[in-house]
């Protein structure tokens, strides 16, 4: 992708995360980004096809963060760890991801299906884990969203908040928070 086309998908996740997806225009795109709208269209085929590549950038985004920062030889309960630290460092860092979220996760069901497949098929290593976990009998016998579920999920809205300034978190809140969320999907505690 080039520059201005970055350009156009950061601007998108800016107005997204600040207004949601019925709060700006393909006109407002392209005013935050510094473009023509007609330019918006050299790269987008329409405004669906941009919010479809924007997903698809935020979910390559955050594999590529779990994997640069994916530690091996570590304990199942030592890899959650890094994970709930990692997705917390990431959005604090990049607070745009996660408060955009809940705007894809209300999307039709058929195209949050199909957003869903692809998260799925990018962030393989994360789905391992959960595998590898059930066979050895660490985690619960649940299926793979489910364990996103009660494991991550919990983090993301608690990083929310501490995003919007309702709560604070510390450090060693933070630790006590993964800990909890790992308490959720483990067959023993931490």
């Amino acid at each position: 992708m080039t520059s201005k086309c970055e350009i156009i998908l950061a601007a998108t996740l800016k107005l997204l995360a600040s207004k949601g997806f019925h709060g700006f225009s393909v006109r407002d795109v392209a005013k935050e980004a510094g473009v023509a709208t007609g330019t918006l269209y050299l790269y987008f085929d329409d405004r669906e096809d941009l919010i479809n590549k924007l997903h698809g950038q935020i979910i390559n985004r955050v594999a590529a963060e779990l994997r640069a920062t994916q530690q091996h030889g570590l304990s199942l309960a030592e890899q959650f760890k890094n994970l709930g630290q990692t997705f917390w460092q990431l959005f604090m860092r990049e607070p745009e991801i996660l408060l955009s979220k809940g705007q894809f996760d209300h999307l039709p069901p058929d195209l949050l299906r199909s957003l869903h497949e692809v998260a799925r098929q990018e962030l393989t290593p994360l789905f391992e884990f959960f595998s590898q976990g059930r066979d050895r009998a660490l985690l619960k016998d649940l299926p793979d969203d489910i364990l996103f579920s009660l494991g991550f999920e919990p983090i993301f809205e608690i990083a929310r908040k501490r995003l919007l300034g309702l709560i604070d978190v510390d450090d060693d809140m933070l630790e006590k928070i993964v800990a909890a969320s790992w308490e959720a999907i483990a067959q023993k505690s931490l």
